[in-house]
């Protein structure tokens, strides 16, 4: 068993969360989180917190419980992911593309229109979309990325989604003016995702900053106003 003396404790509960959900499709508890790290239940409680404020993880609130851990929910949502004979739930269409960015393994997504529900698969391998079905499906992001972390959970699961083409947006209550949303391909998705995503399940793992995340969005492509944070 771990002790929870040093300052990296943070860390090494962050990897653990990020390895309990690969392993099992789902978080552990606090009770797991306690026992691992010999952690009294308010230190548990504590770094968790200290996570969730960090943008590591979303807990469900006024608890302890682990609800995101981006890109894996801890609930059923509409878009489930496939690696290898695995199948996880993400938070968001964006989470769903990310799994690629995160694992560089192959990956298939289940998902839906969010206008007419009809279905929508995606299947990444190498770095980019061998598959997109229909292949006028689009990733949506209805809010702004100064807005994103205002309520994350509210974010990722109402407007981060997928549409099965531009016209099912358009006819969309969710379909925002262009300045504060923005249509991504499958592809655009993947390459955005990489700083964010890749290394998470290295110890020093570090959210890019802000200076980083502007510079990327500008490598790709993804400029104007929409893209400030």
């Amino acid at each position: 068993m771990q002790t929870s003396v040093g300052e990296d404790l943070p860390a090494r509960v962050r990897k653990f969360v990020f390895d309990q959900f690969l392993a099992h499709a789902a978080p552990p508890i606090v009770e797991q989180v306690m026992t691992q790290f010999s952690l009294s239940r308010e230190e548990a409680t504590d770094v968790l917190g200290a996570l969730e404020a960090a943008h590591h993880i979303a807990l469900v609130k006024g608890t302890a419980r682990v609800l995101m851990a981006f890109p894996f929910s801890a609930i059923a949502t509409p878009f489930r992911v496939t690696v290898k004979d695995r199948q996880y739930f993400a938070n968001c269409a964006w989470d769903a593309i990310a799994f690629h960015a995160m694992l560089g393994d192959e990956i298939r997504v289940d998902s839906y229109c969010h206008h007419c529900a009809a279905p929508i698969e995606v299947e990444m391998r190498d770095g980019r979309a061998v598959r997109v079905d229909p292949g006028g499906a689009l990733v949506y992001l209805a809010l702004p990325p100064t807005q994103w972390w205002e309520d994350i959970v509210t974010t990722c699961s109402n407007t981060m989604v997928f549409f099965a083409s531009p016209e099912h947006r358009d006819a969309s209550p969710l379909c925002a003016p262009q300045d504060v949303a923005t249509s991504l391909t499958p592809d655009q998705v993947h390459a955005l995702s990489g700083p964010i995503y890749r290394g998470k399940f290295d110890l020093d793992y570090a959210r890019p900053s802000r200076a980083v995340l502007l510079n990327h969005f500008a490598a790709i492509g993804l400029t104007g106003d929409y893209w400030r944070l």
